[in-house]
Protein backbone atom coordinates (compact mmCIF):
# COMPACT_ATOMS: atom_id res chain seq x y z
CA UNK A 1 0.00 0.00 0.00
CA UNK A 2 2.89 2.34 0.79
CA UNK A 3 4.43 1.56 -2.60
CA UNK A 4 1.13 2.40 -4.29
CA UNK A 5 0.89 5.70 -2.39
CA UNK A 6 4.44 6.52 -3.48
CA UNK A 7 3.56 5.71 -7.11
CA UNK A 8 0.55 8.03 -6.98
CA UNK A 9 2.68 10.80 -5.47
CA UNK A 10 5.36 10.41 -8.13
CA UNK A 11 2.82 10.32 -10.96
CA UNK A 12 0.91 13.33 -9.69
CA UNK A 13 4.13 15.30 -9.21
CA UNK A 14 5.37 14.33 -12.66
CA UNK A 15 2.11 15.55 -14.18
CA UNK A 16 3.29 19.08 -13.56
CA UNK A 17 6.00 18.66 -16.19
CA UNK A 18 6.02 21.30 -18.86
CA UNK A 19 5.18 21.00 -22.53
CA UNK A 20 7.59 19.38 -24.89
CA UNK A 21 7.96 16.15 -22.93
CA UNK A 22 6.42 14.02 -25.64
CA UNK A 23 8.42 10.97 -26.54
CA UNK A 24 9.27 10.08 -30.10
CA UNK A 25 8.21 6.91 -31.85
CA UNK A 26 11.81 5.73 -31.99
CA UNK A 27 12.89 2.94 -29.66
CA UNK A 28 15.21 3.87 -26.79
CA UNK A 29 18.77 4.37 -27.89
CA UNK A 30 22.19 5.06 -26.48
CA UNK A 31 22.47 8.33 -28.43
CA UNK A 32 23.95 6.76 -31.54
CA UNK A 33 20.78 4.99 -32.66
CA UNK A 34 21.73 1.73 -30.96
CA UNK A 35 20.06 0.12 -27.99
CA UNK A 36 21.32 1.37 -24.63
CA UNK A 37 24.01 -0.88 -23.24
CA UNK A 38 23.22 -3.03 -20.25
CA UNK A 39 19.57 -3.56 -21.18
CA UNK A 40 18.31 -6.74 -22.71
CA UNK A 41 16.19 -6.49 -25.85
CA UNK A 42 13.17 -7.56 -23.80
CA UNK A 43 13.77 -4.85 -21.19
CA UNK A 44 14.38 -2.23 -23.84
CA UNK A 45 11.22 -3.01 -25.77
CA UNK A 46 8.70 -3.84 -23.03
CA UNK A 47 6.59 -0.74 -22.64
CA UNK A 48 8.83 1.33 -24.94
CA UNK A 49 7.82 3.06 -28.15
CA UNK A 50 8.26 0.63 -31.00
CA UNK A 51 8.18 -2.29 -28.61
CA UNK A 52 5.33 -4.69 -28.02
CA UNK A 53 2.89 -3.48 -25.39
CA UNK A 54 2.71 -5.81 -22.41
CA UNK A 55 -0.62 -7.56 -22.06
CA UNK A 56 -2.86 -6.55 -19.20
CA UNK A 57 -6.44 -6.87 -18.11
CA UNK A 58 -8.68 -4.43 -16.28
CA UNK A 59 -12.35 -4.41 -15.42
CA UNK A 60 -14.11 -1.29 -16.63
CA UNK A 61 -16.49 0.63 -14.40
CA UNK A 62 -19.26 -0.78 -16.61
CA UNK A 63 -18.19 -4.30 -15.55
CA UNK A 64 -16.66 -5.30 -18.90
CA UNK A 65 -13.28 -7.01 -19.15
CA UNK A 66 -10.66 -5.03 -21.09
CA UNK A 67 -7.74 -7.25 -22.14
CA UNK A 68 -5.15 -5.68 -24.39
CA UNK A 69 -4.38 -9.02 -26.09
CA UNK A 70 -8.02 -9.21 -27.19
CA UNK A 71 -7.68 -5.82 -28.91
CA UNK A 72 -5.28 -6.95 -31.65
CA UNK A 73 -6.54 -5.58 -34.93
CA UNK A 74 -7.70 -2.38 -33.23
CA UNK A 75 -5.79 0.73 -32.28
CA UNK A 76 -5.93 1.28 -28.52
CA UNK A 77 -5.47 4.64 -26.82
CA UNK A 78 -4.97 4.62 -23.05
CA UNK A 79 -5.25 7.89 -21.15
CA UNK A 80 -3.88 7.76 -17.59
CA UNK A 81 -5.55 10.15 -15.17
CA UNK A 82 -7.28 10.36 -11.79
CA UNK A 83 -10.65 11.68 -10.71
CA UNK A 84 -9.04 14.69 -9.02
CA UNK A 85 -6.49 15.58 -11.75
CA UNK A 86 -7.46 19.06 -12.93
CA UNK A 87 -4.36 19.31 -15.14
CA UNK A 88 -5.64 16.21 -17.01
CA UNK A 89 -8.88 17.89 -18.08
CA UNK A 90 -7.70 19.47 -21.38
CA UNK A 91 -6.39 16.18 -22.78
CA UNK A 92 -9.44 14.29 -21.49
CA UNK A 93 -11.58 16.84 -23.35
CA UNK A 94 -9.50 16.31 -26.48
CA UNK A 95 -10.05 12.53 -26.28
CA UNK A 96 -13.75 13.04 -25.67
CA UNK A 97 -14.01 15.09 -28.87
CA UNK A 98 -11.74 12.87 -31.00
CA UNK A 99 -13.09 9.47 -30.02
CA UNK A 100 -16.43 9.61 -31.92
CA UNK A 101 -14.55 10.49 -35.12
CA UNK A 102 -12.09 7.60 -34.85
CA UNK A 103 -14.17 4.90 -33.15
CA UNK A 104 -15.60 3.64 -36.46
CA UNK A 105 -12.08 3.44 -37.90
CA UNK A 106 -10.96 0.96 -35.24
CA UNK A 107 -9.99 3.09 -32.23
CA UNK A 108 -10.66 1.74 -28.76
CA UNK A 109 -10.19 4.31 -25.98
CA UNK A 110 -9.82 3.48 -22.30
CA UNK A 111 -9.49 6.13 -19.62
CA UNK A 112 -7.38 4.61 -16.82
CA UNK A 113 -7.42 6.07 -13.33
CA UNK A 114 -4.21 5.36 -11.44
CA UNK A 115 -5.78 6.33 -8.10
CA UNK A 116 -7.01 3.18 -6.32
CA UNK A 117 -9.27 5.40 -4.20
CA UNK A 118 -11.23 6.58 -7.22
CA UNK A 119 -14.81 5.37 -7.40
CA UNK A 120 -17.50 5.50 -10.07
CA UNK A 121 -18.75 8.64 -8.31
CA UNK A 122 -15.36 10.43 -8.47
CA UNK A 123 -15.05 9.48 -12.14
CA UNK A 124 -18.55 10.82 -12.83
CA UNK A 125 -17.56 14.01 -11.02
CA UNK A 126 -14.46 14.33 -13.21
CA UNK A 127 -16.57 13.86 -16.34
CA UNK A 128 -19.09 16.48 -15.18
CA UNK A 129 -16.40 18.97 -14.14
CA UNK A 130 -14.52 18.58 -17.41
CA UNK A 131 -17.65 18.49 -19.57
CA UNK A 132 -16.63 15.30 -21.32
CA UNK A 133 -19.03 12.65 -22.57
CA UNK A 134 -19.16 9.35 -20.72
CA UNK A 135 -16.22 7.22 -21.84
CA UNK A 136 -15.01 3.76 -20.86
CA UNK A 137 -13.05 3.92 -17.59
CA UNK A 138 -11.08 1.46 -15.50
CA UNK A 139 -9.15 1.89 -12.26
CA UNK A 140 -5.61 0.52 -12.13
CA UNK A 141 -6.00 -0.61 -8.51
CA UNK A 142 -2.48 -2.02 -8.13
CA UNK A 143 -0.56 0.34 -10.43
CA UNK A 144 0.62 -2.67 -12.43
CA UNK A 145 -0.70 -1.40 -15.78
CA UNK A 146 0.92 2.02 -15.49
CA UNK A 147 4.20 0.42 -14.33
CA UNK A 148 4.22 -2.15 -17.15
CA UNK A 149 3.70 0.61 -19.72
CA UNK A 150 6.30 2.91 -18.11
CA UNK A 151 3.74 5.65 -17.51
CA UNK A 152 5.52 8.34 -15.55
CA UNK A 153 2.88 11.04 -15.16
CA UNK A 154 -0.80 11.71 -14.83
CA UNK A 155 -2.26 12.99 -18.07
CA UNK A 156 -0.19 10.52 -20.10
CA UNK A 157 -1.42 8.88 -23.28
CA UNK A 158 -0.15 5.60 -24.73
CA UNK A 159 -1.28 4.52 -28.22
CA UNK A 160 -0.92 0.88 -29.26
CA UNK A 161 -1.22 -0.06 -32.95
CA UNK A 162 -3.16 -2.94 -34.50
CA UNK A 163 -0.17 -5.28 -34.10
CA UNK A 164 0.19 -4.52 -30.38
CA UNK A 165 3.18 -2.16 -30.63
CA UNK A 166 3.43 1.09 -28.71
CA UNK A 167 3.59 3.80 -31.37
CA UNK A 168 3.06 6.92 -29.29
CA UNK A 169 3.27 8.16 -25.75
CA UNK A 170 3.33 11.51 -24.05
CA UNK A 171 4.21 12.55 -20.53
CA UNK A 172 2.23 15.76 -20.22
CA UNK A 173 -0.75 17.54 -21.69
CA UNK A 174 -0.89 17.10 -25.45
CA UNK A 175 -2.97 19.24 -27.77
CA UNK A 176 -5.82 17.74 -29.74
CA UNK A 177 -4.04 18.42 -33.05
CA UNK A 178 -1.07 16.27 -32.00
CA UNK A 179 -3.32 13.40 -30.90
CA UNK A 180 -5.26 13.66 -34.16
CA UNK A 181 -2.05 13.57 -36.20
CA UNK A 182 -0.88 10.46 -34.33
CA UNK A 183 -4.24 8.75 -34.89
CA UNK A 184 -4.18 9.57 -38.61
CA UNK A 185 -0.77 7.93 -38.90
CA UNK A 186 -1.84 4.69 -37.25
CA UNK A 187 -5.47 4.29 -38.39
Amino acid sequence: MILLAMLITVLSTAACGGPGTQQSNAPPSGGDGTEESGASAEQASAGSNGGEAPDFGLTTLEGDEFNLADKRGEVVALFFTAGWCDSCIPEAQAWSELYPTYEDRGLDLLMVSIDPNDTPQTIEGFQRKSGIRPLSWAIDQTGEVSRSLNVGALGSTVIVDREGRIVYRDASETESETLERELEEVL
